[in-house]
């Protein structure tokens, strides 16, 4: 396909309406999707396996519809079976969302803190690096020993497996700058505020965007682990107990729960980089 073709491919596409497009860009997926089901459903019902093995995406579906019917309850006591799964999404969707606000901040602070003082990167970098090397699952107990059974250990835990990505897309986006341009806010002397500001944080933006969107699925995994190291309550503690218990049905059932928390949140993410860089060229159609 050449340029020209491309180019009469992009504008009849933009020329559909917005409906159009998102139905033409989710049916692939969705196919896919259903075709995989069919087979898992076929698949189960042939080889006659255990539910506690492996169950049959009806009776998942029938799980889940089962839980979400019974409403916002928390749970009666630690271990119980899942009635109370919106409960639990709702204390591991706080617990995501508040490690992923911590995180992003502090890694955007560290990545202007860097990049304006080389003494700073040389001294913070290797303790980052070492941070960021340690398994997650090694420094939890130790945030639960610290704050007890509460949401903030998990948003920690969190917070650790979000502020390196937005970190190192940050420090790209500020030096990623164009020299020519840079030359130019130099030779009518522009501080470096404005620089910063009128430079630096425009020419970032694409690096934090695309950061967060990473990110919206790493502090669900963070809180997810804090949850299986210690906690009463969310859908890691949920699902542990489940697990525990056989009740594999609610152990997938929580799975999907999680999947489309996530995907509500990159949806969410993306709506709001699309408004927010409508002038760059990634979001040009």
């Amino acid at each position: 396909m050449n340029a020209a073709t491309a180019g009469e491919v992009r504008v009849a596409r933009a020329e559909r309406p917005a409906v159009v497009r998102a139905l033409a860009d989710a049916a692939p997926p969705l196919i896919a999707l259903a075709i995989a089901l069919v087979v898992w459903e076929g698949v189960v019902a042939v080889v006659k396996l255990p539910v506690y093995l492996l169950p049959a995406p009806s009776a998942i579906v029938g799980t889940l519809w089962g839980l979400l019917q019974t409403g916002f309850v928390p749970p009666q006591h630690l271990g119980a079976p899942a009635e109370g799964i919106l409960y639990h999404a709702y204390i591991t969707f706080v617990e995501a969302g508040v490690g992923l606000f911590i995180g992003s901040l502090v890694g955007l602070a560290l990545a202007v803190i860097m990049v304006h003082s080389r003494f700073a990167e040389e001294t913070l970098y290797p303790i980052i690096v070492t941070i960021r090397s340690t398994p997650m699952v090694a420094i939890a107990p130790i945030f639960i020993i610290w704050f007890g059974f509460t949401i903030m250990p998990k948003a920690i835990v969190a917070a650790l497996a979000t502020f390196y990505p937005m970190l190192v897309n940050c420090i790209t986006g500020m030096r990623s700058i164009e020299p020519t341009t840079l030359e130019f806010f130099q030779s009518v002397h522009a501080s470096r505020s404005e620089i910063f500001w009128k430079l630096r944080v425009p020419n970032t933006l694409p690096y934090f965007f695309a950061a967060l969107r990473l990110n919206v699925s790493l502090c669900l995994i963070g809180a997810i682990v804090g949850e299986l190291v210690g906690a009463r309550e969310g859908l890691g503690q949920m699902m542990t107990a489940a697990a525990i218990n056989l009740r594999t049905t609610e152990v997938f059932s929580g799975v999907i729960v999680l999947t489309m928390i996530g995907l509500v949140l990159t949806q969410i993410v993306t709506f709001i980089g699309s408004r927010v860089l409508y002038w760059h060229e990634t979001e040009r159609v």
